[in-house]
């Protein structure tokens, strides 16, 4: 038997290496915050449409979905029992604010209602993403499969991509109406509408522009870059997904810019080893810094109050830090490599003991 993996992609590492960077300086709000978030979250699940395997999964969308959530729950569930167990620990240190202390009962519950993807800890906010993905990844794979219908349907193969491109636009534009019209669905899925056309550009890329990187230059990526920053100061756009703060239909010319912007800036890392080497490594857990780092904020915030203010402020419970000016190199430093490291020891651990 065959037990040889596929090699992983290096410059896809980098370009989340940079997606997972963006996230976290956009938590901190220390640097370049409102810039990251034009695009970081549009950065993954344009990935994921662009890794999406048609001849696999195109007739089975529930397979498809089944593999999303396969490769995410099992590692969800065991950063929400983390997560539970410091609850206490976080409410007796003033970490957080208005919280009851959970018994053995609380605890259990706490945890079994992370089943379907509750989020009771305040530390796991940023695991809203989960939900949104694994859902929007799921629409996608239906669209693919709506389209491939008709296209049986009606015996004509050009007939595939331009019903799934519509089905994908009509639920992109439902997510728009509801995400201006402040309408939230459960899990904030009224994102997980809203991204759909996103999983469509990055497919039909990965169909008809497999040489995309020919056009990742360098100066493409200052271009890139100042229209973001043009974005912010000029137009003051922000986009936040879990506030439904989008401009409108303008949410995807933006998020195609940033997208560029990561993908011309990875073309360029990737040409320093020991830069691409440090970004890939991050980009291979970004699941894991994505879960954690908020968690190790507050632990930075103890810590500063603890040990260097002698005292412990009334804003130790701000959310998600709060010694942004004093504190914010560290948030991003630890907040990004040691979540990674305990990745990569669960990976080895994993595949000691459980393969």
């Amino acid at each position: 038997m065959n037990t040889q993996k596929k090699a992983r992609s290096l410059y896809w590492d980098i370009v989340k290496g940079w997606g997972i960077i963006a996230i976290v300086l956009g938590h901190t709000g220390y640097f370049a915050g409102a810039f990251v978030y034009l695009f970081h979250l549009a950065l993954f699940f344009f990935i994921t449409g662009y890794f999406y395997n048609e001849t696999k999964y195109g007739d089975t969308p529930f397979l498809y979905f089944g593999s999303r959530l396969a490769g995410a729950w099992p590692r969800y569930m065991f950063y929400t029992l983390f997560f539970v167990l410091l609850h206490n620990f976080f409410v007796t240190h003033r970490l957080y604010a208005g919280q009851e202390l959970y018994n053995h009962t609380r605890m259990l519950t706490a945890w079994m209602s992370s089943l379907s993807f509750n989020s009771p800890e305040q530390v796991q906010g940023a695991l809203w993403f989960l939900p949104v993905w694994l859902v929007s990844s799921g629409l996608f794979a239906g669209c693919v499969w709506f389209g491939r219908a008709a296209a049986r349907f009606a015996r004509k193969d050009n007939v595939k991509l331009p019903v799934c491109a519509f089905a994908c636009i009509l639920i992109g534009l439902a997510g728009v109406f509801l995400n201006m019209r402040s309408c939230p669905l459960p899990y904030n899925l009224q994102a997980a509408l809203l991204v759909v056309p996103v999983y469509l550009i990055a497919w039909l890329m990965q169909q008809f522009f497999s040489n995309f990187r020919h056009y990742t230059v360098w100066y493409g990526c200052l271009i890139s870059a100042l229209l973001l920053h043009l974005t912010n100061t000029k137009l003051h756009i922000f986009i936040d997904l879990a506030s439904m703060h989008i401009p409108g239909v303008l949410f995807y010319p933006i998020s195609i810019i940033g997208i560029y912007f990561v993908l011309s800036l990875s073309d360029l890392s990737e040409r320093i080893r020991p830069l691409a080497k440090v970004l890939a490594f991050l980009g291979r857990h970004s699941f894991d810094i994505m879960a954690i780092h908020f968690t190790l904020f507050k632990l930075i915030d103890f810590a500063y109050a603890r040990f260097i203010l002698k005292e412990i402020p009334e804003t130790l419970s701000n959310f998600p830090v709060s010694f942004r000016y004093e504190m914010g190199p560290f948030y991003i430093l630890i907040g990004l490599f040691l979540p990674a490291l305990i990745g990569w020891y669960i990976d080895r651990i994993a595949a000691k003991f459980l393969f």
